[in-house]
């Protein structure tokens, strides 16, 4: 019996965008999202009143990386490199909350129980993705590419 690439990936990908739903749907009675990370077993955490005030209000300060001698055309230019990568910003976070939305899951709910190690390499780092992260994207993409081109990617290679 031969496995159905394609029926797998979507299955995969169903799964995945239940589980992000369900990832906003489901909340406490206060309306916190029961599936975060700050949420886990019924503690919500509340990083205001863990942090004196002189580091929130240091952090509360603007920014001003620009110089004296700067024309009005760079701030044109860097507000739109802003907006455009806000924009790339805010959906890669649509795909990592939807298109991986079990692996999410998952690390909410039984990566507290994993050492350290074992977390990082199954779902990774807030730099990184984890092994079950990168899988499911090289799924996708090698789906996509099927989908597109009209030629399964791992038949072709396999031979």
């Amino acid at each position: 019996m031969a496995i159905n690439v394609p029926t797998i990936v979507l299955i995969a990908i169903l799964a995945n965008i239940c589980a992000g739903i369900m990832m906003v749907a489901v909340v406490d009675s206060d309306g916190n999202p029961v599936f975060d990370a700050s949420h886990t077993r019924g503690y919500t955490i509340d990083g205001d009143e863990y942090y004196p005030d002189e580091f929130i209000t240091e952090l509360e300060k603007d920014i001003k990386p620009s110089g004296e001698l700067e024309d009005a055309g760079d701030q044109i230019y860097r507000v739109l490199d802003t907006i455009g990568l806000g924009f790339i910003y805010k959906f890669i976070l649509i795909i990592d909350k939807y298109l991986l939305g079990l692996v999410n899951m998952l690390d909410v709910v039984i990566g507290d129980m994993l050492t350290s190690t074992m977390h990082t390499i199954l779902f990774g780092s807030s730099v990184k993705f984890g092994a079950l992260k990168i899988l499911l994207t090289i799924s996708y993409i090698l789906y996509g590419i099927t989908l597109f081109t009209g030629k399964d990617v791992i038949k072709e290679t396999s031979n």
